[in-house]
């Protein structure tokens, strides 16, 4: 529960409800193989599975649940589609193997009878299971969230106050009440091409954001995803604007080579970042401090309206993302089609009238645009009746006439439509598959490796900054290693070590911890890549990016996701002169007076 924000800014009203949770008997239990912040705050009981098993833990539990009746069969025969293919693979019928709590025991560490309890803990009291997003940016990263959908319809408590489960309680406030207002949009995203093709296009149109690297390698190359065959096309000019790829992208060192495959590569940013550094061009962007926008205030609360006033002069050559892309369309000869005659104050006034009518429209006063630029900001009444909403509520007592946006209207278990595919990772019904590399398939190296999110940045943004650095270890990104571990390998906190496997090695900060599982080891991710070639000949990431380490394959053919936490390491005190961190260097030339 980070309460993690995004691109519209947050008043972060979630955490008096956690205050409230904390206050009150409710119990809760932290599921994860790294103790959360969240978890130690509430006083939650911790059960740490292997990285990897929450779809075969989720699966004894349901062996339980059908084996001692008190599966909601009323509930799965109402509001499911599928029940009865999945339970086949449930019961071991279609595959030979049932999927027991001892089966479960062998695969994510947790002993069965501790399998069992959990089970009747959550079947006989409300339940509500909360999952956040990093548990999906894994090998087959589709499995957890349907096979959570499916435990949670045969408990049956889809529906009910307190009941159920929940995706989203992790960002920007989810579920806090919602407000009464007009939501403001954006600029257009989705705009035919003005100017004729002068060549025809070879390949696919889109293709997944988190397999450009392959496409960067192999133009070309034919790929399956959600249902469909794309072909990669050939990429000679790439223009990045607004993130990181060389802190998002798994596998960095494959990035690395990758990048190079483009003529040109054009990076606009406000600061040099481990991508900027590897630009051809650089366009140097402004901050929010330099130019004025308008924003939403809370993505899922819709709490109001923020104007966003500059507050300094722009620094050395920076120009706004919108003023650097009219120049562009301007010596382009499409001006007048990018920016239909407006300047920026010009669309904050046209974004916030569109929302001022709107809002009349039902009912709604807002104030004219100088007040609300004067005063900065507007907030919206909230909706008393979004305090009592149920998710799904409508939906448990008539899903004929509240149905879904599913197959079936329905909680599709089984999905006809993916098993259509013939996908081998990815069945027609939640699954559970053994990762490449995990604590179970172990290979070459011990260690299981897991990338989580940062206290001190959003992603990679900030960790160019001395705040960020003020909580690094000997100027490297920090790593959570078990003291057992520890031991074993002579390393104490403080410690600078190296962190290595087939992909990468790495230079991170050890801290000493019994907030990991054994045998895994965390390293929060965001830290910006910095690659010093070495005496031999390798390549050594000196600060200690998180990717570096993590394998570049889809989740599935079905969403072809972001592996971002899956793999194996093995960690060893670094020996040597420890090399210079420099990613908060200048390194580009300052312009002439």
């Amino acid at each position: 529960m980070t309460n993690d924000i995004d691109w519209s800014t947050t008043l972060h009203n979630y955490f008096p409800y956690l205050e409230k949770l904390k206050d009150s008997d409710i119990k809760t239990i932290d599921i994860n193989p790294v103790r959360t912040e969240t978890g130690e705050f509430l006083g939650s009981e911790w059960i740490a599975p292997k990285p990897g098993t929450d779809c075969a833990l989720m699966l004894g539990m349901m062996y339980e649940l059908e084996s001692s009746g008190k599966t909601d069969k009323n509930f799965l025969k109402n509001c499911t589609s599928g029940f009865e293919v999945f339970r086949d693979y449930l019961l071991g019928k279609s595959d030979g193997t049932p999927k027991t709590p001892e089966w479960a025991s062998d695969i994510t560490g947790i002993p069965a009878d501790k399998i069992r309890a959990l089970t009747h803990e959550l079947a006989d009291n409300r339940t509500m299971i909360m999952m956040g997003w990093g548990i999906q940016r894994i090998q087959y990263g589709e499995q957890p969230h349907w096979m959570a959908f499916t435990l949670v319809s045969m408990l049956g408590q889809i529906g009910l106050p307190g009941g159920g489960v929940g995706t989203n309680y992790h960002y920007s406030s989810g579920g806090c009440p919602f407000h009464i207002g007009p939501m403001i949009r954006g600029l257009a995203s989705r705009v035919e091409p003005v100017l004729p093709r002068l060549k025809p296009w070879k390949g696919s149109a889109y293709i997944p954001v988190m397999r450009f690297a392959d496409c960067f390698l192999n133009p070309g190359k034919t790929i399956e995803h959600n249902g469909k065959r794309l072909t990669y096309p050939d990429i000679r000019m790439v223009m990045w604007t607004g993130g990181n790829p060389f802190a998002h992208q798994p596998e960095t060192n494959r990035l690395l080579s990758a990048w190079k495959k483009p003529e040109t590569i054009v990076v606009t940013d406000c600061f040099m970042t481990a991508t900027a550094r590897h630009a051809d061009i650089v366009l140097p962007a402004q901050t929010v401090f330099e130019h004025n926008d308008i924003c939403p205030i809370g993505t899922y609360t819709n709490d109001g309206i923020a104007a966003n006033h500059a507050m300094i002069a722009p620094i050395g050559e920076s120009r706004s993302d919108y003023r650097i892309y009219s120049e562009l369309a301007r010596r382009m000869g499409v001006e007048q089609e990018f920016t239909l005659g407006l300047d920026e104050i010009g669309w904050i006034q046209a974004i916030y009238q569109e929302a001022k009518n709107r809002g009349l429209s039902s009912g709604i006063q807002l104030p004219t645009f100088e007040e609300f630029w004067s005063k900065g900001i507007v907030f919206y009444p909230e909706d008393e009746t979004s305090k009592e909403f149920v998710a799904f509520e409508e939906f448990r007592k008539d899903p004929a006439n509240h149905p879904l946006r599913t197959e079936s209207g329905k909680i599709q278990i089984f999905s006809p439509r993916i098993a259509s595919y013939g996908y081998d990772d990815c069945r027609g019904y939640p699954s559970y598959f053994e990762p490449s590399e995990s604590l179970n398939n172990k290979k070459k190296y011990p260690l299981a490796y897991m990338s989580g999110k940062s206290a001190h940045r959003l992603h990679s943004q900030l960790d160019g900054t001395t705040h960020t650095a003020s909580h690094n270890i000997g100027d490297r990104e920090p790593i959570w290693i078990h003291p057992d571990n520890a031991a074993e390998r002579g390393i104490q906190t403080g410690d600078v070590v190296l962190v290595r496997n087939d992909r990468g090695n790495v230079l991170a900060g050890a801290v000493v911890t019994d907030k990991v599982r054994k045998d895994v080891v965390l390293i929060r991710h965001g830290g910006w890549f910095e690659p010093q070639k070495q005496a031999d000949g390798s390549t050594l990431d000196v600060h200690g990016n998180a990717n570096t380490l993590t394998m570049d394959v889809p989740t599935s053919k079905l969403a072809c996701g972001n592996v971002a936490s899956s793999g194996l390491v093995e960690v060893e005190k670094f020996q040597g002169v420890l090399p210079t961190v420099k990613i908060r260097e200048e390194t580009v030339p300052q312009p002439k007076a």
